[in-house]
């Protein structure tokens, strides 16, 4: 199933298509989810739940506001409820790669007690087991929810106005980090405007391939970045705040801390050198190049002459 919106058929058609496709994918990867790897299909759920999300956002000048916010807070329980060991499965392997990058400047002993830290807390959470059958209900309840979206009112320029919306606000939050570019909730906050902006992309590369998708890479790339560097704050904090993970431990951990403040700032560098390129443009003339993809694309899929 691909993450995209055909550009020759109905907008509210192929929105409501890819929204489905999305509802059920989730739904029979929980129903067919294997005891031996649990995590690949919580995984599958938890991407499906932002694509979702993505979508909902970019479909926001033409829905019903409270319908929007209330499947939007529907979908992100669904995925918070599937959470249980995975996030500090994450935080072990980033504590993992960080060892990896640190080595000589802390004692293979020191991560040795982190690992086995957030091996404690990963079995220490709630069973997966338990969250599965309740998340297979709402995501049934969703996909029947989908079938009566009223979608009348979205079109093209619902898509432009959308994707526009998005690029602004990721812009806006791209001004505020350099402000302020050690901030974590700022450059976590903006993270979430360029995951946003990269699912949409992917849904409209339809109107440009070649273009769309090279944008979509810096995107990609670009949410990497915010992504590590984010789990790696997180980490930090589990690391020293009082009655996190790294309470207790019998370690030095200010080398760990030291290497996990240094690979930020390269993080952070990177992340706005490429901010830098992919919010060159003002929200206005952004929105004025999609439209013109758009409308190209949707005359030439009337004509039978789109390209894949």
């Amino acid at each position: 199933m691909s993450y995209r919106l055909s550009l020759d058929q109905p907008v509210p058609a192929v929105v409501r298509s890819v929204a489905r496709e999305r509802a059920v994918h989730a739904l029979h990867a929980l129903r067919e989810i294997a005891p031996e790897d649990p995590g690949t299909a919580v995984h599958d759920v938890r991407k499906d739940a932002k694509k979702l999300r993505a979508l909902l956002r970019l479909l926001q000048p033409g829905l019903d506001p409270e319908l929007r916010r209330g499947e939007n807070q529907a979908i992100a329980a669904i995925a918070r409820s599937l959470s249980g060991s995975r996030d500090a499965d994450v935080l072990a392997a980033q504590a993992a790669r960080l060892r990896e990058r640190a080595v000589g400047q802390a004692p293979e002993a020191t991560f040795a007690a982190i690992h086995d830290a957030f091996a404690r807390s990963a079995a220490d959470a709630a069973p997966l087991a338990e969250a599965i059958p309740p998340a297979i209900a709402r995501l049934e309840a969703l996909v029947a929810r989908i079938e009566d979206w009223p979608l009348h009112d979205v079109g093209a320029r619902t898509l432009v106005a959308g994707v526009e919306r998005t690029y602004a606000r990721g812009r806006a939050d791209l001004a505020r980090v350099r402000r302020r570019p050690a901030d974590a909730e700022l450059l976590h906050a903006w993270r979430k405007r360029v995951k946003d902006l990269w699912y949409q992309l992917r849904l409209l590369r339809d109107a440009w391939p070649e273009v769309l998708k090279a944008q979509a890479a810096e995107l990609a790339a670009l949410g990497e970045l915010l992504g590590d560097d984010h789990d790696l704050w997180v980490l930090r904090d589990q690391l020293t705040a009082p009655g996190g993970v790294g309470a207790g431990l019998a370690v030095d951990l200010a080398p760990v801390i030291a290497a996990i403040d240094a690979r930020r700032a390269r993080l952070q560098a990177e992340a706005l050198a490429i901010g830098a390129r992919v919010y060159a443009e003002k929200p206005g003339a952004f929105a004025r190049r999609h439209r013109a993809y758009l409308r190209a694309a949707r005359a030439a899929a009337s004509h039978g002459t789109i390209r894949g």
